[in-house]
């Protein structure tokens, strides 16, 4: 999988979730952003909210508008700048075996970890977990550089994805394929064909909303459907709403709790999440942390 934009490339924008309001200035900051870095943008059919609703479209609509995207030669990396709760509505009308055929990078996080995590596990390509409404936001500096630095870079064949700090909660070193997102949307995923088989997989689980007892619920899901107990570790970002409210349990002892007896290992960044100081990680990618 190559993660290379060049100088005059065109990038996609689209909100496969939750559409944007027509008022919503965002928008126009991420196109004139891209410009501003030699880049061309081409903005989908859906990404304003329509009708007084929250969608941008129809499922069966936001689909295609994202599977012409795939199949477009010139689009060369999507960025999905949506959120909220209705990601999942488009999977099943996604060619996976055209997104196989056409690999590029697919761009979001929050609700839409499960758009992200899908394309990993039916069509086997990487995709990416990353904000790119950070580019105008707080740390738009470090951000652009960041930006730069991991997709503008020529001079880099192999991207180096481990571009922020982490610590251990539990272990000193784990290797495997990256999974996972928003823990609550990620797990709208169990039980479908869409959800990646947790074997040999690094679980990365990061939350915006939510306190102790919701975490500790999703959590257990997690438990049993035996994804913890069968893959390699846990990487952790941030979890907002529990940090900002100091909850306790914090997130961190209900994590080592409730794999306490597989003994994985767990490690944790605060620049991985919805904060405008994150980083980027990519779903379906090998990675090590030693």
């Amino acid at each position: 999988m190559v993660f290379q934009l060049c100088s005059r490339d065109t990038v996609g924008l689209i909100s496969c979730s939750d559409g944007r309001k027509m008022d919503n200035q965002i928008v126009p900051s991420i196109k004139d952003v891209l410009e501003k870095l030699d880049l061309k943008v081409k903005l989908a059919e859906t990404i304003f909210q329509r009708e007084n609703t929250p969608f941008s479209g129809e499922p069966k609509e936001r689909a295609a508008e994202l599977m012409k995207m795939f199949v477009d030669e010139e689009v060369k990396m999507i960025f999905d700048i949506s959120g909220g709760d209705s990601a999942n509505q488009v999977l099943p009308y996604l060619d996976y075996d055209a997104i196989s055929k056409n690999p590029k990078s697919f761009v979001g996080i929050s609700d839409l970890s499960v758009i992200l995590n899908a394309i990993y596990a039916r069509s086997h390509v990487a995709t990416l977990h990353y904000q790119i409404a950070n580019l105008t936001g707080r740390y738009f500096s470090e951000q652009r550089k960041l930006f730069h630095e991991l997709f503008m870079n020529d001079q880099q064949a192999d991207r180096n994805f481990l571009t922020f700090n982490y610590s251990w909660l539990r272990g000193h070193g784990m290797k495997g394929t990256i999974v996972g997102g928003n823990i609550r949307c990620f797990l709208k995923l169990a039980g479908t064909s869409y959800m990646p088989d947790p074997t040999n997989k690094i679980l990365f689980l990061e939350s915006l909303g939510g306190g102790a007892s919701r975490m500790a619920s999703l959590l257990s899901q997690l438990q049993q459907i035996g994804y913890l107990q069968q893959c390699n570790g846990i990487l952790l970002g941030t979890f907002s709403e529990m940090t900002a409210q100091s909850y306790r349990p914090t997130i961190e002892e209900l994590v080592l709790k409730i794999t306490d007896e597989f003994r994985i290992p767990v490690a944790i960044t605060n620049k991985l999440g919805h904060g405008a100081d994150a980083h980027c990680l990519p779903i379906g990618l090998d990675l090590s942390f030693t």
